[in-house]
């Protein structure tokens, strides 16, 4: 059969740069499928979706709430035309009740074990309406993405080449209230076999790798191994956090990290020191700052700006807390009936979608436009992700933004931070 997998667009944050990075989900599913089938992967945030194009079944692959509204416009399209279409993906598991009238089947979980099961039912045209693998997929069943479908040269920023997506583990442990990742995906880490691993980012055209796990921090013995047998790839990556051992941290520049994405959360007194850490390590890093939590007051977000701009943060995101279908928080906020709406459009992370504790809706937005507006006032975010994007590149001469300096840092919290953001920073200029 001839399928078309289909990543739908979605409204991006209007204060980042828009920038696209090669779809895994639809990647990962490609690799699930048997080889007796033709594969094709129609990325919309690349380009317009053929609705008239020949295929025998079309799979609409969801990551993000916010696709919703555009995924099923799709679904409905295409299955106007008489083509069955199946959706799958973390977040059509989670909104499978709103998913179901527009699709001939749902792939709910993980695609491995089950969706060659619905290649086979549709084949004989007996596709069942719901396939949901009862168990989660073992790390060593889990195959490597099958990038080559994609165009790489098409995923780029100011003529340079984004990174492309790998996952080196499935779950995670944290269960943050914000994130659905525990509830589709298990409560633990499964780890993939580095030598697969590594083989898969050998093959990949582009030179920038982006690894996708949850935290790789959470287990040194993997970071270890990955980093070691990463050595002299000629790959560059990014990645979200790592362990602070110094010689980890070198093994982890050595096989080309260049970039980690860092939370920013509650215990603050931690940051100036991680950033340094990876800092001295060659690493630039990206802080991510969300802003809505119950605790936060109208004064959060010039105390967050210029607290990231003080421990010398490379690149900063922000974004509003967002009640993410499958998650605790949404669980909660609709309990509370502090749930505004269902526009799903607007579930990105850029939009107020629930009642804050203690300010309004309005406030919220403006605070967050005006931390957006406030950190990137003297270099703008566009010329810092370029930025960030060169030193992906492989090159030397690594600089960061700037130094942690005690000074320029106004604690976060009057009560607690304050006395161990002190004993932080006279660590720091000791070692300094």
């Amino acid at each position: 059969m001839r399928i078309k997998l289909i990543c739908p667009s979605w409204q991006r944050i209007s204060y980042q740069t828009h920038y696209v990075l090669p779809p895994l989900g639809v990647l990962a599913v490609a690799a699930a499928t048997p080889p007796e089938h033709e594969v094709v992967i129609a990325d919309e945030n690349i380009a317009p979706i053929d609705l008239s194009g020949p295929a025998d079944i079309v799979g609409i692959s969801m990551l993000l709430a916010c696709q919703a509204p555009r995924a099923l416009a799709l679904a409905d399209a295409f299955r106007a035309r008489g083509v069955p279409v199946i959706m799958g993906g973390l977040s059509a598991t989670c909104m499978a009740d709103i998913l179901k009238p527009h699709a001939d089947a749902l792939v709910l979980g993980e695609a491995e074990g089950v969706w060659a099961q619905a290649l086979a039912d549709a084949a004989r045209g007996r596709l069942r309406p719901v396939y949901h693998r009862k168990s989660l997929t073992a790390a060593h069943d889990i195959p490597s993405a099958r990038h080559e479908l994609t165009d790489t040269s098409a995923y780029s920023y100011r003529g340079l080449r984004m990174p492309e997506l790998v996952e080196t583990s499935r779950g995670c442990s944290r269960r943050c209230p914000v994130c659905p990742v525990p509830r589709v995906m298990g409560q633990r880490h499964r780890y993939r076999d580095v030598d697969q691993v590594v083989a898969e980012m050998a093959a990949i055209g582009s030179e920038r790798l982006y690894i996708v796990d949850c935290q790789l921090k959470f287990d040194e013995s993997h970071e270890r191994r990955l980093f070691r047998a990463m050595a002299g790839l000629g790959k560059t990556l990014a990645t979200q956090e790592l362990g602070l051992n110094p010689r980890l941290l070198r093994l982890a520049a050595d096989a080309g990290c260049r970039l980690v994405f860092l939370p920013i959360q509650e215990d603050l007194a931690r940051v100036p020191e991680v950033v340094k850490r990876l800092h001295d390590a060659g690493i630039a890093v990206e802080g991510s700052c969300c802003f809505g939590y119950d605790h936060h007051g109208p004064d959060i977000f010039e105390r967050m700006t210029d607290f990231l701009s003080a421990v010398g943060m490379d690149y900063a995101e922000f974004t509003i807390l967002t009640p993410f279908p499958g998650t605790p928080l949404r669980d909660r906020l609709k309990r509370e009936g502090r749930i505004l709406h269902e526009d799903w459009s607007r579930y990105n992370a850029g939009n107020v979608v629930f009642q804050p504790a203690r300010m309004t809706a309005a406030r919220l937005e403006a605070g967050y436009r005006g931390a957006w507006e406030r950190f990137y006032g003297k270099e703008t975010e566009p010329l810092r992700m370029a930025r960030l994007l060169r030193r992906m590149g492989g090159g030397p001469g690594f600089e960061p933004v700037s130094v942690v300096d005690e000074r320029k840092v106004i604690p976060f919290q009057k009560s607690g931070t304050a006395a161990r953001w002190g004993g932080v920073a006279r660590a720091l200029r000791k070692k300094a």
